[in-house]
């Protein structure tokens, strides 16, 4: 297994070096206000890497069933050409993960959001026995999501075909082999860019190229904070961010990440007594808060009201008007406009 290094990458000076914000591995933001650039998701695009996110190839005969197995999203009716969104899950049935599920003519990639390509390959690895799978990180590759109601205008720029619901196109851009699929993570919507080098040679250099031509053909250059405000806005949640240890798919809204029809999976029980019940009493919702929360892990993320715990923080973000808005998994019960509390922040649920 080979893991990404973002720390301290080639790529992550490259982004630096283009006046852009990286802290913990995360290209974070471009300096202008938050306002002034979601307002460019109206007509215009708004191109971000996603430097956490990790990229891996899976191959050998027992690929598919294997992957099948093992995520909660049909993998063996994937057409070649075809893209999915799928999710790992716990034996509780928790959201531990998300990846985008493309299959190639001999193989799978795998393009795995928020860092959590080392835990999904860990857990695909422990439960290889007699499959005839290969696994393998891909260092050198690179997630970009092109968001806004000119993003499509921006891919007809660079040339290529557009890619179809529920599949992707190939082209070469730059030196790099580049597919692209369909990926709503704004109210927008927009698409996914999986880029990697058709050969050697120095990758950050390719991508420099490459974000110049997507810059040259309409798209604005920008960091995840800009993207994390665009989805608190349109309640768009992401397994690492929103779900996690704890909180299951329906209840962060990435019901459909998963199915209800295609057999035994890691956490299909728990999928299938959902289905059949009905009855979770977390949904997802919006917050405003006074402040941004200091604390980290199961005891920062927790919200309170009236001294009991009711949800879980997820994605906090500016917004354009300056104020802090989140998403999190609360109880439904509570009413909009409800008072809660988390890290000693003060928050209230907007729904």
């Amino acid at each position: 297994m080979t893991e990404v290094d973002t720390s301290a990458s080639p790529l992550a000076r490259l982004f630096a070096q283009r006046r852009l914000r990286v802290e913990a591995g995360r290209v974070r933001g471009s300096g202008r206000p938050t306002g002034e650039e979601l307002a460019t998701l109206d007509s215009g695009a708004l191109l971000v890497p996603l430097l956490a996110s990790g990229v891996a190839v899976v191959g050998g005969a027992d690929a598919r069933p294997f992957l099948h197995g093992q995520l909660a999203n049909d993998v063996t009716g994937l057409a070649v050409g075809g893209v999915t969104r799928s999710l790992m899950l716990n034996h509780k049935g928790h959201a531990l993960a998300e990846a985008a599920v493309l299959r190639r003519t001999g193989d799978l990639l795998l393009a795995v959001d928020d860092g959590q390509l080392g835990p999904l390959l860990t857990s695909l690895e422990r439960h290889v026995v007699f499959d005839e799978v290969n696994l393998a990180g891909q260092p050198d590759w690179l997630l970009l999501t092109l968001q806004g109601g000119g993003a499509t205008q921006v891919l007809e720029r660079l040339g290529g075909e557009l890619p179809a619901e529920r599949a992707f196109s190939l082209t070469q851009v730059a030196g790099l082999v580049s597919y692209s699929y369909r990926r709503a993570r704004s109210a927008a919507g927009g698409y996914d860019l999986l880029v990697g080098p058709t050969g050697p040679g120095a990758v950050a250099a390719l991508v420099g190229q490459l974000l110049a031509e997507l810059q040259d053909a309409g798209a604005t250059l920008t960091g995840e904070d800009a993207l994390d405000a665009a989805r608190v806005l349109a309640g768009i949640a992401g397994a690492a961010s929103e779900a996690g240890e704890g909180v299951l798919p329906q209840e962060a809204g990435l019901e459909a990440a998963l199915s209800y029809r295609k057999g035994c999976y890691l956490g299909q029980e728990i999928m299938a007594r959902i289905e059949a019940r009905g009855n979770l009493k977390r949904s997802l919702a919006r917050l405003a808060l006074s402040g941004r929360p200091a604390g980290a892990g199961e005891n920062g993320r927790a919200l309170v009201a009236g001294g009991r715990v009711v949800g879980v923080l997820g994605t906090v973000a500016e917004l354009p008007d300056g104020s802090l808005g989140a998403l999190a998994v609360i109880r439904a019960d509570l009413p909009d406009g409800a008072a809660v509390e988390v890290g000693g922040i003060e928050g209230r649920l907007t729904r």
